[in-house]
């Protein structure tokens, strides 16, 4: 008997982590396809499908608005600090960098998958309108005289870039290497 309670004891252990089931409108999304990423701001998350859809969702689950980006999956999306601009990348080879509350816009489309995509967390600033992308080779995108872009190659040749991570004005990334 004394077993029986011991255990009851540890079953209703206060959780280590403490956490709030979404909602809403996430409910609604996930009835009709799957979620492939997430990314989270302090005002809003946003959630990319399988079926190329990008939602952006209050911290209530309620949709805010919808972005059709591809008709593939989504597979990684990044946010610069300020929240008003936001990067994504598909399985079909497109990126998309865009302006949330703004006309601006790019969008590239590549002949393979890519799987990574990191907007300078500064990229509000006219100054820092950088950003990088990872499949086969990890390119950085910078803004230059006229509003066109450029792109160069920072890394290549040893498989696919698996993970970007961008703190200021440095950049790391991580491959099959």
């Amino acid at each position: 008997m004394a077993e029986a309670e011991e255990q009851e004891e540890e079953s209703e252990e206060e959780p280590k982590l403490k956490y709030e089931r979404l909602s809403n409108g996430v409910t609604e999304i996930l009835q009709k396809d799957a979620a492939s990423c997430m990314t989270v701001h302090d005002k809003f998350l946003a959630l990319g499908t399988h079926y190329g859809k990008v939602y952006l969702l209050d911290v209530q689950g309620n949709i805010t608005q919808k972005f059709d980006v591809s008709p593939v999956k989504i597979n990684q999306i990044s946010l610069d600090e300020s929240g008003e601009h936001m990067g994504v990348c598909s399985e079909d080879g497109k990126v998309q960098v865009f302006g949330l509350y703004s006309g601006e816009e790019f969008h590239e489309t590549f002949d393979c998958p890519i799987k990574i995509i990191a907007v300078h967390p500064h990229f509000v600033r006219s100054s820092c309108k950088q950003f990088v992308t990872g499949g086969k080779k990890l390119l950085l995108f910078e803004r230059s005289w006229m509003n066109r872009w450029k792109s160069a190659v920072l890394h290549e040749g040893e498989g696919n870039i698996r993970s970007v991570k961008w703190r200021g004005h440095l950049i790391a990334w991580a491959n099959n290497m």
